[in-house]
């Protein structure tokens, strides 16, 4: 089970306030620090010489997994976009989910993971999603099939504050593997309304240096930049950076 960060924390990291490196043009842009486990996470956007959007993501430090919870509650943690990234592509803001003892379904995603959740919908909608038997028809209202690749499959039910998730059937966990990596939609009320990476804690802790090509749908329901990769990079001090990449206009 994921659970909901509070309306305060997100509330207060919603600015999307940014800062760029410095050189001509600028490269990337970053959003507010915010707190995780003995370290941080920090989003950016990577730019191109005329302002587009190459890619985007979030930073964690060496000891942002360092002191998380071991046992359920997980813990959710919001981070702004800059709003470089806001105005040219859908997304609106990342949520870090920690689930410590993983959630269902059972003997596929239930061990330590992260949900890296890129969000379309804007926050104040997510933090309002309700319990699924109090909105059933709003989380089984699915969206137009070519919104979504047809490798992926709606779970059961929802969850509050999320949505429905939609999981690739063809992923090796689903074919007696260990989970590592894999890649899910989300939505609600007949909504697309984030893509997100799901990664398994003991294979952040291999160090990986991972990139692979999104399974795009065949249309968007926004105009805007969107990502045809995702990737997982390790640096040499240790951080991990998140990112969905290789945005392309739509």
């Amino acid at each position: 089970m994921k659970y909901l960060l509070s309306s305060l924390l997100a509330t207060l990291l919603l600015c999307g306030c940014s800062s760029i490196d410095s050189g001509t043009p600028p490269k990337r842009v970053y959003g507010t620090p915010v707190n995780m486990g003995a370290g941080t996470a920090t989003s950016w956007a990577s730019l191109d010489a005329q302002g587009n959007p190459l890619s985007i993501g979030f930073t964690l430090t060496k000891t942002a997994f360092d002191n998380l919870p071991a046992t359920m509650p997980g813990t959710d943690f919001m981070l702004a976009l800059p709003t470089e990234a806001t105005t040219k592509t859908p997304f609106q803001h990342i949520m870090i989910n920690w689930n410590p003892q993983g959630h269902e379904p059972d003997k596929i995603y239930t061990v330590p993971h992260f949900d890296f959740h890129f969000y379309i919908q804007p926050m104040a909608e997510v933090m309002a999603i309700p319990p699924y038997p109090q909105a059933p028809t709003k989380f089984d209202k699915l969206p137009a099939a070519t919104f979504l690749h047809a490798d992926f499959v709606k779970g059961p039910g929802g969850v509050p504050g999320m949505g429905a998730h939609w999981s690739d059937v063809t992923s090796p966990e689903f074919k007696g593997q260990p989970f590592t990596e894999t890649f899910v939609y989300g939505s609600y009320d007949g909504k697309v309304t984030f893509w997100e990476q799901m990664v398994a804690l003991s294979y952040l802790k291999t160090s990986p240096s991972m990139e692979k090509a999104i399974k795009l749908p065949a249309k968007y329901e926004k105009p805007g930049y969107y990502p045809t990769r995702y990737s997982i990079k390790t640096n040499s001090d240790g951080s991990q950076e998140v990112a969905l990449d290789g945005f392309t206009l739509r």
